[in-house]
Formats: structure tokens, C-alpha cells, sequence
């Protein structure tokens, strides 16, 4: 039997790996879970989309942080509103001294700069204990010369807000443009820069101020306190003798705004004579001399200004 020359090719059994396919090595398995973690390139924000919210981002951030540095509550307001940071009895210490030895109080200043380095009180208690005290002055006023609930509120509103706050912030400012522009002593001054641009100061009131306007509102607080013990206190007690129309209750009425006046600019004194950068501060107590012409002439001409006030309140 002859043998064929085109043998056919020997066939094998088939595997596994006919099958599935050839396996992959490690390094295959690594860019593929790799591959399949990542998103596709459609997915993924575009480089210009970023950007833009990334400057907007910053400039959100640059707005909030003008704002912060701008409207930045002060620490003496914030104290308002923690009762458990007032100091009231500093406060009292302070009112008792203003009566029997004003330079006293004043000379606690020296302690207070040397240890928050600054010369203004960062306590606002006595500020609302004389807000209080003028408040109950208002009410009992009012009860007996304005009955009624819009009465009494006026008087509130005239004597807390207009005769001690409006009326203060106006002294207070006065004093602060006269202590930095005439009363600082020329050593104190400060060098001007004309490489630093121009402030609010600088542009409208001319001077770099040392004095602080927040230190002369506290000395018109502390002068005040004599004010409400004369006009709002006592003058209460006196008001039925002060409006008769005689001679004795002129003299009375307009001593008693004498003494109330010429006391608010010694305690007004005090206050700016303590200062050491301060001189020539004497000029405080130029208005006394005015005070008593004025009593002399309104005595003499029968004008009680205890009763031309009141009718002012209640009439």
C-alpha cells in the first residue's frame, strides 16, 4: 500500500486558552484599571472653565475679607452685648471719684496706657450706666410734667440720645480737632510723609491725629455725670421752687446751671490737662468767665433759665 505525500496536519485537542484568549500580564492589568478609573476626556471640565471659576473664586474671597476690614465691629461695642465682660464696678469706683476727686480718676489713666496702651476706656459700662441713670431721670420726669407713653418717650429720646449722645459726639469732635491741631505739643507732632497717601484726616481736618476722639467722648461722658446729678437730679426735687416768679428762684435756677456748666469744663479740664502730650489746655476754662457774666446779667434782668428750660420740655 503506497503512502500519500500530502499527509494532513496533525490536530491537537483545544484549551482553555483557545478559548478565553490569551491572559494578561500584571503590567496589562495595571493601565487598564487605571484606564477604566479615569473619566473620559468628553467628562472632565475644560481648562479655560476652571480658570474662570477659580479667579471668581479669589475674587469672592478679596470682597469678603474689604468687607471684614472695613465694617469690622470695634471691641468697645462688642462688649455691649456680653454682660459677663462689663466692668460695672470699675464704672462706679470712677462716678463716686468724678464727685469728691475728679484728678484721681484721671490718674488711673497712667495704669490703663501702660497696660492696653491706650488712653480711652475699651469698657463701655460707664457709658450705659449713665444711659441708664438718664433714662429713669426721663421716666419720673415724665410722669409728673408729661404723662403718657409719647411723652415719656420724647423725653427719652431728648434726653438720652440728643442732650448726652448727639451732644457729645459734636463737644467730643470739637475737643479732638483742638487737641491735635493747637493744644499737642510740637514734639508730639507727628512727621508728615508725602510719600503716603492722603487720608481721611489728613485730607479734611489737615493733621495726623495723636489725641483720641474715642478718649475725648470719655471725657465729655465723665463731665456729663455732673450734669445729670445737677439738671436731671436735683433740679427733679426743685423744679416747683425753681418755676415760681420771684427772686429767689432765679437765683437758685441759674446758679444751679452755673455750678452744672462751670463744673462740666472743669471736669473737661482734667480730662486734656492729664494727657502729657497736651499743653496750653488752660484755655478749657475760658468759658467760665463767660458763665458768670451770663448769670450776672440774666439775674439782674430777672431771666430764671431753670424756667425757660422746663417750659422748652413741657410746655
Amino acid at each position: 500500500m503506497s503512502k500519500r505525500n500530502d499527509a494532513k496536519p496533525l490536530i491537537l485537542p483545544l484549551t482553555s486558552d483557545d478559548i478565553v484568549g490569551e491572559a494578561p500580564t500584571s503590567s496589562q492589568f495595571d493601565r487598564l484599571s487605571v484606564a477604566s478609573s479615569m473619566p473620559s476626556q468628553s467628562s472632565l471640565p475644560s481648562l479655560s472653565t476652571y480658570a474662570q471659576r477659580q479667579s471668581h473664586r479669589s475674587r469672592l474671597k478679596k470682597i469678603r475679607d474689604n468687607l471684614n476690614s472695613r465694617f469690622k465691629v470695634p471691641k468697645y461695642f462688642k462688649r455691649m452685648v456680653v454682660f459677663n465682660s462689663l466692668d460695672f464696678e470699675t464704672a462706679f469706683w470712677e462716678m463716686m471719684n468724678l464727685i469728691y476727686n475728679p484728678k484721681r480718676v484721671y490718674k488711673s489713666l497712667y495704669y490703663q496706657k501702660q497696660t492696653k496702651n491706650k488712653w480711652a476706656r475699651d469698657d463701655p459700662s460707664f457709658v450705659l450706666i449713665l444711659c441708664f441713670f438718664l433714662t429713669i431721670s426721663a421716666v419720673f420726669w415724665g410722669i409728673m410734667y408729661a404723662p403718657g407713653v409719647v411723652g415719656i418717650l420724647k423725653l427719652i429720646l431728648y434726653m438720652v440720645v440728643v442732650d448726652f449722645l448727639l451732644f457729645g459726639l459734636v463737644i467730643a469732635t470739637i475737643g479732638w480737632v483742638l487737641g491735635n491741631r493747637f493744644f499737642l505739643l510740637p514734639e508730639a507732632q507727628p512727621v508728615r510723609d508725602s510719600s503716603r497717601p492722603d487720608t481721611i484726616f489728613s485730607k479734611y481736618f489737615k493733621f495726623d491725629p495723636v489725641l483720641e476722639w474715642s478718649y475725648c467722648f470719655d471725657v465729655h461722658c465723665n463731665a456729663y455725670l455732673i450734669i445729670w446729678i445737677s439738671l436731671y437730679l436735683l433740679q427733679f426735687f426743685l423744679i416747683p421752687l425753681l418755676r415760681m416768679n420771684n427772686i429767689v428762684s432765679t437765683v437758685l435756677g441759674n446758679t444751679l446751671y452755673l455750678i452744672a456748666l462751670s463744673y462740666y469744663f472743669i471736669i473737661t479740664f482734667y480730662g486734656y490737662n492729664a494727657l502729657p502730650f497736651l499743653h496750653k489746655t488752660e484755655y478749657l476754662l475760658l468759658p467760665l468767665a463767660g458763665f458768670a457774666v451770663a448769670w450776672t446779667v440774666l439775674t439782674l434782668s430777672g431771666v430764671n433759665i431753670a424756667n425757660v428750660m422746663s417750659n422748652s420740655y413741657f410746655d
